[in-house]
């Protein structure tokens, strides 16, 4: 069976050995597909669990979570024995199969790692959400994945808190002129992108399909604020301006869209640098910087914790102390029992910060790391970032 046709009825992959590059990035694809946490782990009963938590709280009683996951759409054998045999693959590659794209300085070696990095991701995925109504699995896992932060990091962001002082904003921007603002975005900075409006609760990008999606509202219809509308314009085309450098960086030497699709733990880069943007081009405000705080803090104090159920509650009360609303409050602490992540946010925009060439982590959707690793391929392999720093951090661009 070949990568493109990847099912998990089949039980063996075969590549070949002159296509190995183009043939693993297929794989890859696919493969995410299937494993991706963001598809596979959702508690389906967060909203009935608000409800009850909100009634105990009323009543000063205990409340401990007992949430529901669905199932993945996987068998997880199956798909672990499909990427260990992508990691075996891995080892065909060639100085040969490089130059083919006209590499100057990226090693075999290095392209090895860059796949069996890619495929041991996604194996954690997939053990995640497997697992993740185990707490063990699931804490160890997200640690692997996203590394949590450190204390100072978490005494910065509790500063902040006391600080930052929310605005009553006044929401009164439509679903369909946000779309207008984005498509308005994604024709300055010169990209072929799809703007699409759909009935979900957020916004959100889809590389694959060259598409960013404006929510309607999932129960009734959304309205943003103008100051959300403008700050959301800014982040969600940062991670579609990502994704289409990665696309356009092979165009030229037949290099596949991998680099805008996955490359290793990416995640750990991306949503710091939409933050960043936010910051850079004067689209941050209180409200959502508040938020950003709130979000490292919890998910700082779950992962801290010794038992997720027993200390919910209390990590709950302790966001809501720090200025956070029930509902906001609730859901963070929810939502971390899916991916341990939501600290990525403050942390990475740190990272975003101390970088000065910021054109090498526009090459695709790349963290640090592979940033460097790559930038040395431009004007070989890949060609420089269509979308460039300036054009997007330059608030007077």
């Amino acid at each position: 069976m070949q990568p493109e046709e990847i099912d998990q009825k089949q039980e063996v992959l075969k590549f070949d050995q002159d296509k190995i590059i183009q043939e693993l990035s297929t794989a890859a694809e696919k493969l995410l597909e299937q494993a991706s946490w963001i598809s596979n782990i959702n508690i389906q009963n967060k909203k009935q669990e608000r409800k009850r938590f909100k009634k105990a709280r009323e009543k000063e009683e205990n409340f401990k979570p007992n949430f529901e996951y669905s199932k993945t759409s996987y068998d997880e054998e199956k798909l672990l024995e499909l990427i260990e045999q992508c990691i075996e693959a891995v080892k065909l590659i060639e100085e040969d199969n490089l130059e083919k794209y006209g590499a100057k300085k990226l090693t075999s070696q290095e392209m090895q790692n860059f796949f069996q990095e890619i495929f041991q991701e996604l194996k954690l995925y997939t053990k995640l959400a497997a697992n993740i109504e185990d707490e063990g699995s699931w804490r160890r896992y997200s640690e692997e994945i996203w590394s949590m932060v450190g204390e100072e990091t978490v005494q910065d962001s509790l500063q902040k808190l006391q600080e930052l002082e929310k605005e009553e904003l006044e929401e009164n921007i439509s679903p369909e002129e946000l779309r207008d603002m984005f498509e308005a975005e994604v024709e300055r900075l010169g990209m072929d992108y799809q703007v699409e409006l759909r009935e979900v609760s957020g916004c959100f990008n889809i590389p694959e399909k060259e598409t960013v999606v404006v929510s309607k509202g999932e129960d009734s219809q959304r309205m943003y604020s103008e100051e959300e509308a403008r700050m959301l314009t800014k982040h969600e085309l940062f991670h579609a301006a990502r994704a289409y450098n990665g696309f356009k960086a092979g165009q030229k030497s037949g290099f596949p869209k991998i680099l805008g699709l996955h490359t290793p733990f990416y995640d750990r880069a991306e949503e710091g640098g939409a933050l960043y943007r936010e910051e850079a081009t004067g689209t941050a405000y209180k409200n959502k910087a508040f938020d950003y705080h709130l979000r490292l803090v919890a998910a700082y104090k779950i992962s801290q914790s010794e038992n997720y159920r027993e200390d919910f509650q209390e990590i709950v009360e302790e966001l809501i102390e720090l200025g956070g609303s029930v509902d906001r409050s609730f859901y963070l602490v929810a939502r971390n029992r899916e991916a341990l992540r939501h600290h990525i946010y403050k942390a990475g925009r740190n990272d975003w910060k101390n970088i000065e060439d910021k054109d090498k982590m526009l090459i695709g959707k790349v963290n640090q790391e592979w940033a460097d690793k790559l930038e040395k391929e431009i004007g070989g392999m890949i060609k420089e970032p269509e979308i460039t720093a300036d054009k997007l951090f330059n608030p007077s661009i």
